[in-house]
């Protein structure tokens, strides 16, 4: 029984943390659909899941930051969707981020093939981050 209530407990804190936007592991992480301020504390860790298909040229571009709070872990990583054998299938670029210091800032993505500079962008996200 008391197995039972360890399991039920375990299932519940980690739906309850992707509901709040956090993988198991305490990174918060954010998509296109999440609306509103992203906090952290210092040495905590964001991820950002874009959906993209490398396919068409387009992937997405982050917008240089002036003094920034979050530290980019490396480049972006593209994880394509399973396919089945189809070709031309999308996926997601995941972008890691450590909150360094405390402040404020936001994180600007451009949705564009980087070879077409005078182009608009095919989509526009900014996330507002603040560090405490």
């Amino acid at each position: 029984m008391r197995r039972l209530g360890w399991v039920l407990g375990f299932a519940i804190a980690f739906w309850s943390g992707l509901a709040a936007g956090q993988a198991p592991s305490g990174v918060t992480v954010v998509t296109e659909k999440t609306s509103g301020d992203v906090g952290l504390k210092v040495g905590g860790r964001l991820e950002v899941h874009l959906e993209a298909n490398h396919t068409t040229g387009y992937l997405w571009v982050q917008e240089p930051v002036e003094k920034p709070v979050l530290q980019k872990q490396g480049k972006a990583v593209y994880e394509q969707n399973p396919s089945d054998g189809k070709v031309g299938v999308g996926g997601v670029e995941i972008w890691k981020f450590k909150a360094v210091k405390a402040g404020k800032q936001s994180l600007r993505f451009e949705y564009r093939r980087p070879w077409e500079k005078t182009a608009s962008a095919a989509k526009t996200l900014m996330f507002d981050v603040t560090v405490e």
